[in-house]
């Protein structure tokens, strides 16, 4: 799915058609959530703060919901009484410390909603945190809602700061001359201000897949993976990144992890296949994701938490 500051009517059409519910990074508001009095812009700041105090993710003003599931468009919003600009001052006047990322993606309504629109708020997590709302509190996310911090929560999410926020992002390419080939290249970075020195990476491959070159990895070690339909069978390679031959990991920058691709043999035919990482790194809490890959006439991805 696209990232929701790219989401159109028709993403938060299939949200409400899939009756996906409300999470820890998910969030539905009906219209009058927005309207022009100071009770909603201090809302806003308390739902926004915890957002970016907790995991991210997107708040959705002008879906009506039941019970924590969406059920249908609210009557939106002319752009003209509640506006982008107005919504990112309420934000940025009524949040301390301001909250970096944050994206008001107005979505434009067709049919009986013509000239009209909703807004989705994307609100990273933030390594600045904690963030105080207007009411000089700090909120997270719990049980679907905003719920006041308590103070050694506040104290454990001031030190994010003190810690580096890695990703890894995974490339896949099919070598034309090579079909049943995968050739996967890995690029590590980091979201905090504070550099990784010493990360150990760990990328998790369907067992049935054969490693043809592990391109400085380490192993592979036969393993097990807890996926969406539970344990699958992986091969682990490893890396460790370290000083004096690897530079530190800084905010902003990007790092390829090996020089060459690694290369994996899928079997004959089509099918789908289980991919996924892991990253663990001093002060910062081990981070994991996996991936489906689909394997027909071409590539797709997609990822899973």
């Amino acid at each position: 799915m696209k990232p929701p500051w790219e989401w159109n009517e028709d993403d938060i059409r299939d949200l409400i058609a899939n009756q996906v519910k409300e999470s820890l990074t998910l969030e539905y508001k009906a219209c009058d959530a927005l309207a022009h009095t100071e009770a909603n812009k201090r809302e806003i700041s308390k739902d926004v703060s915890a957002f970016a105090n907790s995991a991210g993710g997107a708040i959705v003003y002008g879906v009506i919901e039941d019970k924590y599931v969406p059920t249908r468009l609210d009557v939106g919003y002319l752009p003209s009484d509640i506006s982008k600009e107005w919504v990112e001052q309420v934000i940025n006047g009524n949040i301390q410390r301001r909250i970096d990322g944050v994206r008001v993606n107005p979505v434009g309504l067709t049919g009986a909603g013509a000239g009209k629109v909703i807004y989705v708020i994307w609100v990273p997590q933030s390594s600045r945190a904690p963030h105080m709302a207007a009411d000089h509190r700090f909120y997270k996310r719990f049980n679907f809602e905003s719920a006041p911090m308590e103070e050694y929560e506040v104290r454990d999410v001031a030190r994010r700061s003190e810690a580096p926020d890695l990703k890894l992002e995974l490339r896949w390419d099919r070598p034309v001359a090579t079909p049943n080939v995968v050739e996967l290249q890995a690029f590590i970075s980091n979201d905090a201000p504070e550099p990784a020195t010493h990360v150990v990476i760990r990328l998790y491959l369907d067992a049935r897949t054969t490693v043809l070159d592990s391109a400085g990895f380490g192993g592979p070690i036969d393993h097990s993976l807890t996926a969406e339909h539970g344990e699958v069978p992986v091969r682990v390679l490893s890396l460790n990144w370290s000083p004096p031959m690897k530079m530190p990991i800084w905010e902003g920058e990007a790092f390829r992890l090996t020089d060459t691709a690694v290369k994996l043999g899928l079997p004959p035919g089509y099918g789908r296949y289980i991919a996924g990482w892991r990253l663990t790194a001093p002060r910062m809490n081990p981070k994991q994701r996996y991936y489906s890959l689909l394997w027909d006439s071409d590539i797709r991805v997609v990822e899973h938490r």
